[in-house]
């Protein structure tokens, strides 16, 4: 895989293998907002390839690896309910969590968040705009995700838990039992730890967390609250 725009911000990328053995690859617009929505660059999507290298001929196109598209800077990747969960930063406002779905336009930079505001409703219905299941404005800087379902923590089964940046946290987004919407949101660790980069679920219920705040940096194990 190559011709993936390199840039000094917006780079991406998350990795994640689905379970049927196919490679997820986010990319940042590279700070070339137009491209995102653009089906001649692979930056601001999210690509699926086969793991040998080559384009999945179930694909929206059977000769582009492009999965989804319209993507300012994906943060996380998870598989969970047979459902493709991603964190993304918006600029100033509407940091999201998105569910992936094959072909969708995720709006950037033509809309921010939920199609709600000026052109973006109008926007939206044209061309097949998702919206996220989760939006913050101001934005959080979220980061990576995992989904937690496991009876260690019995009050974090089916969730996704994030990792924040900016706001140095560990947010829950308690899930529905389909799984696609959020009902609540509950934050821990509020400025305890500096800037949460990533989270991981060990197969025990464990959940460990990795700083990025530049020096003395840890990784923080939870295993029960």
């Amino acid at each position: 895989m190559d011709n993936i725009q390199a840039a000094n911000n917006h780079n991406g990328c998350r990795l994640a293998i689905s379970p049927d053995a196919k490679l997820f690859i986010t990319t940042g617009d590279a700070t070339v907002a137009s491209q995102a929505q653009s089906l001649n660059s692979l930056s601001g999507k999210i690509l699926r390839i086969n793991l040998d290298g080559s384009i999945p001929a179930d694909n929206p196109s059977a000769t582009s690896p492009i999965w989804s598209y319209g993507h300012r800077n994906a943060q996380g990747l998870v598989f969970a309910n047979n459902r493709l969960y991603s964190s993304e930063h918006g600029n100033t406002t509407d940091d999201e969590v998105n569910i992936i779905q094959k072909g969708r336009n995720f709006g950037w930079p033509n809309v921010e968040g939920y199609c709600s505001t000026g052109n973006e409703p109008a926007f939206c219905s044209i061309n097949n705009v998702a919206e996220p299941i989760q939006a913050w404005s101001p934005t959080i800087a979220p980061s990576g995700i995992d989904y937690y379902n496991n009876n260690a923590i019995p009050q974090w089964k089916n969730s996704l838990l994030l990792a924040v940046l900016k706001d140095s946290e560990l947010l829950q987004l308690k899930l529905n039992d389909a799984g696609d919407r959020v009902e609540k949101v509950n934050t821990y660790y509020k400025s305890t730890y500096g800037r949460l980069r990533d989270v991981c679920i060990a197969p025990d219920g464990r959940v460990y967390m990795i700083t990025s705040n530049g020096n003395s940096d840890k990784i923080v194990v939870v295993s029960k609250k």
